[in-house]
């Protein structure tokens, strides 16, 4: 499972709140269980899915919209990238991680 201990709680809400913002069901599941990537699809889009964040949160932050009372995620997208990826590498999704990095 993803893991959110220690400081990282906050990155786990930011993770909700875009996984619920872009309706992505798999990653709440995910998230919210918490429960294991199951397949190679599912790894996917979880990596996906961290782009998809990566890109919400630099149109937020340009149009000046708060989330989760902070205007500038950018300190926990930089945690959310630490824990999808490292998770993904550990779980033996690293090729999917690494190739939703090279397509971003």
């Amino acid at each position: 499972m993803l893991d959110f201990s220690g400081g990282d709680g906050k990155a786990k809400l930011v993770a909700v709140h875009y996984a619920e913002e872009f309706n992505n069901k798999i990653v709440l599941d995910i998230l919210v269980q918490p429960r294991n990537v199951q397949n190679r699809d599912e790894a996917i889009i979880l990596a996906q899915f961290f782009w998809d964040v990566l890109d919400a949160t630099a149109r937020d932050r340009e149009n000046g919209k708060i989330v989760l009372e902070e205007a500038n995620l950018q300190y926990w997208v930089e945690r959310l990238m630490n824990i999808i990826g490292g998770y993904l590498k550990k779980t033996g999704y690293e090729a999917e991680w690494d190739r939703a990095c090279d397509e971003a």
